[in-house]
């Protein structure tokens, strides 16, 4: 189990570099030309770039993917963040599942180190953690949906609706969805961790 975690999480990890890469050479690009052939000659020699800094750190570091530093699991859980809020134009529900991901890591994280004397804290701040992500990307989400004026036409389209959405429903909708997903990431993230602590320890609430 601890080989398949290592290389899901060595997969999750080593491929924030090359991305980071792929996406700030892509951008780059957009601002010189809208040649679709350079940008992607351009893209992909970032993603190369990435990968060859992966191998570097791999080569010369030997980075223990369950021993790294909290700053640099921070940058990275907040690169997925704003990957994702990026490539599904603003939507905060898929970012659930990095909540996921990231308590069900700390667990095998602290496992690994054996380092659960205090999981009950560890599950409390990892969770309050998480909840306050999801909570800035919906703020950010917010924003941007109370800004366009063409959202409440484009939600009418998208649900189908026979009546348009007023100013206010719009508003009270997008502060109750927030509110929702603060809550639902805060309890995602304690039940996987509660979960994966008891599949590993019996005893332990």
């Amino acid at each position: 189990m601890i080989r398949f975690d290592r290389l899901i999480f060595k997969l999750l990890f080593g491929l924030a570099i090359p991305v980071l890469c792929f996406l700030i050479f892509w951008w780059t690009t957009l601002i010189f030309t809208q040649n679709e052939k350079i940008i992607m000659i351009v893209s992909l020699s970032g993603l190369c770039l990435g990968l060859l800094i992966d191998f570097l750190i791999i080569l010369f570091f030997k980075p223990d993917i369950f021993k790294l530093s909290k700053p640099v699991l921070v940058i990275i859980y907040l690169f997925y963040n704003a990957w994702l809020f990026g490539f599904f134009m603003g939507v905060p529900v898929f970012h659930l599942a990095l909540g996921v991901i990231a308590g069900f890591y700390w667990v095998r994280r602290l496992i690994y180190q054996n380092e659960i004397k205090d999981y009950k804290r560890e599950i409390q701040r990892t969770s309050l953690f998480t909840s306050t992500v999801i909570g800035v990307v919906c703020l950010f989400s917010a924003v941007i949906a109370l800004i366009s004026k063409s959202t409440p036409s484009d939600l009418k389209g998208m649900f189908h609706l026979s009546f348009d959405i007023s100013l206010p429903l719009l508003t009270a909708s997008i502060i109750a969805g927030g509110i929702f997903l603060v809550i639902v990431q805060y309890y995602l993230t304690k039940i996987v961790m509660e979960l994966t602590l008891k599949s590993n320890h019996k005893n332990v609430f």
